[in-house]
């Protein structure tokens, strides 16, 4: 609770005032620029306050992100989202990160803040989790974030370290070796509309470069199907 949520117009909410119906600027990785999404479900944890042990996230520039669990953020030194929890989160330190700021113009633009410290503390709150449309990522306080739990729906692809976008060739390549999945591989299992949501196709490169099983993508896929009703 408390944590900063970037709305499509750069403006900030906090997590827990979120009502579900807001777009919120993400990244596009198969364009390499800003953009917006709509909110597909906020993973609530229960809803309950009560006691969590807390990953606290201190940079450079002073921003600083209380993670509960596990979650995940744009590293510049290995061109890929990573996972921060209490065991990983201290290896990192040091690693330059994703941030969004605004420009001169007001415009939107990528800086780069490097992790300074890491300090686990435990604190009574309550813990919120908006997951985008397709894009499945939001900003955290400025930083560009994907929500715990979602390894092999991310990172699939190889990006081009410069642009920040897939890299085209290796795309196709991987696809061209692996295949998509079409939504009649999950017909009868999720919603058409759960599929398109969590890019349903590229799982099938997911699962041929070995970062998930049919079934690690039939529990969560139907366990993220259960937020959307």
């Amino acid at each position: 609770a408390g944590t900063l949520i970037t709305l499509a117009d750069g403006s900030q909410k906090k997590v827990e005032e979120l009502t579900g119906d807001e777009m919120l600027l993400v990244w596009n990785l198969e364009t390499g620029t800003f953009d917006y999404a709509p909110i597909i479900f906020i993973n609530n944890h229960g809803g309950e306050e009560r006691e969590y042990e807390i990953i606290n996230l201190s940079f450079s520039d002073g921003t600083e992100v209380k993670v509960i669990g596990e979650h995940a953020f744009w590293d510049y030194d290995l061109n890929k989202y990573v996972y921060f929890d209490s065991d990983s989160a201290n290896e990192y330190i040091g690693h330059w990160f994703n941030k969004q700021i605004t420009g001169t113009n007001d415009n939107f633009v990528n800086a780069v803040v490097q992790l300074t410290d890491v300090v686990i503390t435990y604190e009574v709150t309550t813990t919120w989790s908006p997951v985008t449309y397709q894009h499945l990522s939001c900003y955290v306080n400025g930083m560009l974030s994907m929500p715990g739990g979602i390894e092999g729906f991310i990172n699939i692809f190889e990006v081009n370290s410069e642009t920040m976008a897939y890299d085209k060739e290796a795309m196709e390549a991987d696809i061209a070796e692996y295949g998509l999945f079409t939504y009649e591989d999950f017909e009868g299992l999720v919603s058409e509309e759960v599929f398109e949501a969590f890019n349903g196709k590229y799982l099938k490169v997911a699962m041929g470069k070995g970062m998930l099983t049919w079934e690690d993508i039939i529990s969560l896929v139907i366990l993220c199907s259960d937020y959307l009703g």
